[in-house]
């Protein structure tokens, strides 16, 4: 069912860097472990990482009133801009405040000016044992101590929800390590090192159809479903025998140039063609009648 139709669950959609909403074509085309999985992120509660929830239920005011707790999440931001980094779920968060900070009640009623408290970002070169390679990432320091706690970059995409990484970067690196890891499942000739980083992410692991689509956007989803329905749909049997008609046809006439043919067997070389065109035709009727009879049934 397209997201476009959860018009109940809209309030429970959560702001995130990207979003996941399709249409019927979509839903039609893409397979239902991606939906859900799509589904999962836009519902989930991110980590508190702007704010600290208040664990108790209720407190006691000034007056000995008992009042239920209220945790209210710190809206946050999320630009363009944290697609191509690790910013471990950090944002732009907006704040207000008064050019003259007094008490008086004349300086209380001056209009608030609105401020904004962004990430501090440090490129930072990191190595993937999965794929073997070193990449340089813009991240923040709590992405950095994230990874610290982790032990490692590979353990920290593969062990975070994709609403907690908030990132597209950090998503098709979740996929190109699954794939990887798929491969070497299949690979019996892996060296000692590879073998031993494979057992230590192997838990990980999940199959290569889905793992094949993680982290990819919708428009870049719909062009796989598309191209691979396209090649999976056979061509109607009128285009196959005309194919082959034409291939043949083409044949006769090179080897006719060529003069391999004489004027006897140039004449039998026609008459096997035109009987073949024949039985092509004759075929395709009966598969024509086959297929009225059964849509009548």
């Amino acid at each position: 069912m397209p997201v476009k139709n959860y018009f109940p669950i809209f309030h429970k959609l959560k702001s995130g860097a990207y979003s996941y909403v399709w249409t019927d074509k979509c839903e039609r085309l893409l397979p239902k472990h991606y939906k859900e999985r799509c589904l999962e992120y836009m519902l989930r509660e991110p980590k508190p990482v702007h704010w600290k929830p208040d664990t108790s239920k209720y407190v006691i005011d000034q007056y000995g009133t008992r009042l239920p707790v209220q945790n209210h999440p710190v809206r946050v931001k999320y630009p363009l801009q944290c697609n191509y980094g690790l910013w471990a779920g950090e944002g732009v968060v907006q704040n207000w405040s008064r050019t003259i900070k007094s008490k008086k009640q004349a300086d209380l009623m001056i209009d608030r000016v609105a401020r904004y408290s962004v990430p501090f970002l440090v490129n930072r070169v990191l190595y993937s044992e999965i794929l073997d390679k070193w990449f340089q990432i813009p991240c923040t320091n709590r992405a950095m101590d994230l990874i610290d706690e982790a032990f490692g970059l590979d353990y920290y995409i593969l062990k975070n929800h994709e609403r907690d990484l908030n990132s597209k970067l950090a998503m098709d690196l979740k996929r190109k390590m699954l794939l990887q890891l798929c491969k070497d499942a299949e690979n019996s000739k892996l060296t000692a090192e590879r073998l031993k980083v494979f057992n230590r992410y192997k838990e990980f692991m999940i199959p290569e159809e889905e793992a094949e689509w993680v982290g990819l956007s919708i428009k870049e989803a719909l062009e796989k479903a598309e191209a691979k329905t396209e090649a999976e749909s056979l061509p109607p049997l009128k285009v196959l025998i005309e194919d082959q008609f034409l291939k043949e046809l083409a044949d006769y006439n090179e080897a006719e140039k060529e003069g391999k043919h004489g004027e006897g067997e140039s004449e039998l070389g026609m008459k096997k063609m035109t009987q073949q065109l024949n039985t092509s035709k004759q075929a395709s009727k009966n598969w024509l009648k086959y297929f009225r009879r059964g849509k009548s049934a």
